[in-house]
């Protein structure tokens, strides 16, 4: 069974890049804006979250937040992934595990992700 990540961005072109990048390393990527985050948490065995910092129509940080104050999504590795040039600083105040700046490279995205996805 392939390793899931669930990938919080309204960016399309950013989202196909990342989810083609993690499939060669054997993920799979869900994508989604953010507002249907609760269900496919609650449907899919996700891994580990990428969550984008300036979605259209929220902050990542404060569901990054969110997600850790439910006892159900609070375990689940998430690394922020923002051009916001403070998102060291945001990932480490809304609880996330790591933080990729962007623009990024494509090994920076495989190695955060492979360092920080639960092993069995």
């Amino acid at each position: 069974m392939r390793k899931k990540i669930l990938y919080i961005e309204d960016d399309p072109d950013m989202a196909d890049i990342v989810a083609e990048i993690m499939q060669f390393e054997d993920y799979e990527v869900l994508t989604d804006s953010g507002k249907a985050m609760h269900r496919l948490l609650k449907d899919n065995d996700i891994g580990l979250i990428l969550m984008d910092e300036g979605l259209s129509w929220c902050w990542g940080s404060s569901l990054c937040k969110e997600l850790r104050s439910d006892e159900k999504t609070a375990n689940i590795p998430i690394i922020m992934i923002s051009a916001v040039r403070e998102i060291d600083n945001i990932a480490e105040h809304c609880g996330a595990n790591a933080y990729i700046r962007k623009p990024f490279e494509i090994y920076d995205v495989i190695d955060v992700v492979n360092n920080h996805y639960p092993t069995e």
